[in-house]
């Protein structure tokens, strides 16, 4: 009977549930957050390359 009642009630037990939530959702920014960085970094260097360029030009 003991076995029956622990059972429910660990069925019942949610107390895990909304860390296990955060955690999905923190995983999934995460990856989002990688993915963007590659992706405008990518397109960002060049842009910082011309700018260094013109400086250094300009500088002499």
């Amino acid at each position: 009977m003991k076995t029956v009642t622990t059972r429910a009630r660990l069925r019942r037990d949610e107390r895990g549930q909304g860390l296990a939530e955060y955690a999905i959702a923190i995983g999934v920014i995460t990856v989002a957050v990688i993915v963007a960085v590659q992706l405008v970094g990518a397109r960002i260097v060049p842009l910082w390359n011309s700018a260094a360029a013109n400086i250094q030009s300009a500088a002499g």
